[in-house]
């Protein structure tokens, strides 16, 4: 049966990733390899290889799911690593919102019935900029370039949509497809 590897995420506000973008000049020329400023984004729900017969009822459940939630304020702060400073993979700028952890839990909640786990690790708002190449920057000396960078505020957007993404593996990085777009509630206040 054909598959298609997707997620559900949010994309980051165009001048707010290209604020964030200011730091590829601090983290070494080549040694990151930067996600392109639009592909850059929150993933509320990772799915993994769905078969493509599976993709209408995950629709059906996210839009009953997002039904009636309201659009949410994030603000792009900070910077980090994944796994750590000795050993950097990923890294990743933090979002920061009270109603993210709220929203993504729709979306676990709506899944999980059909047969999408829960993350085993804990939600953590951010969205990946860039990978390691080369880690010419890594254990102190990449702990005191993020501290520079700790409490460093890139923006603030408000997340007015949540979008189910296909997402194809190329070399030159992964392109991302809207599947579907679910648009949220105006706030109120």
């Amino acid at each position: 049966m054909p598959t298609l590897r997707a997620f559900v995420g949010v994309p980051v506000d165009k001048a707010v990733a290209a604020r964030i973008y200011a730091v590829r000049t601090a983290f070494g020329d080549g040694a990151v390899r930067w996600i392109p400023a639009e592909n850059l984004h929150l993933t509320l729900k990772f799915l993994g290889n769905v078969e493509e017969a599976q993709v209408a009822s995950i629709r059906s459940v996210l839009r009953e799911a997002l039904a009636g939630a309201v659009a949410v304020p994030v603000t792009a702060a900070g910077l980090g690593v994944f796994p750590d400073a000795r050993r950097p993979r990923v890294l990743w700028v933090g979002l920061a919102g009270r109603e993210l952890a709220r929203l993504a839990g729709r979306v676990e909640g709506a899944l999980k019935p059909l047969g999408f786990e829960k993350a085993a690790t804990a939600f953590r708002p951010h969205a990946t900029i860039g990978r390691w190449r080369r880690p010419e920057l890594r254990g102190k000396d990449l702990r005191e370039e993020l501290a520079r960078w700790r409490d460093r505020e890139f923006g603030t957007f408000r997340i007015d949509e949540v979008t189910l993404f296909r997402s194809v593996l190329q070399p030159a990085g992964a392109v991302y497809t809207a599947l579907e777009v679910f648009p949220l509630e105006p706030a109120t206040h």
